[in-house]
């Protein structure tokens, strides 16, 4: 085999880095719906023990959190796609 299969093309380097950097922004989406969560939690948690109101404002945060992280993630999906549309034939 001479390594040229004419079904594969071969990615230059900005290419590469563009596709590294589209895997790194869409992770981003799990690494903050999580975090978002987890910090609803904690504040949640915190509150309760402090006011004695136990598990009113942690269901509080928790949806609280569950709703900024999927607004991120929104975000994120939309600014990728919309990036995508510019990426025509013609775009260079």
């Amino acid at each position: 085999m001479n390594g040229n299969n004419p079904g594969h093309r071969i990615m230059d380097n900005r290419e590469k880095k563009k596709m590294y950097l589209t895997v790194a922004d869409l992770s981003t989406m799990g690494i903050a719906m999580v975090l978002c969560i987890l910090l609803g939690l904690a504040a949640g948690f915190y509150l309760d023990r402090t006011f004695g109101t136990e598990p009113i404002l942690t269901l509080l945060f928790i949806f609280g959190g569950i709703l900024a992280g999927f607004r991120i993630m929104y975000k994120t999906y939309m600014r990728f796609f919309s990036e995508g549309k510019s990426d025509g034939p013609d775009h260079k």
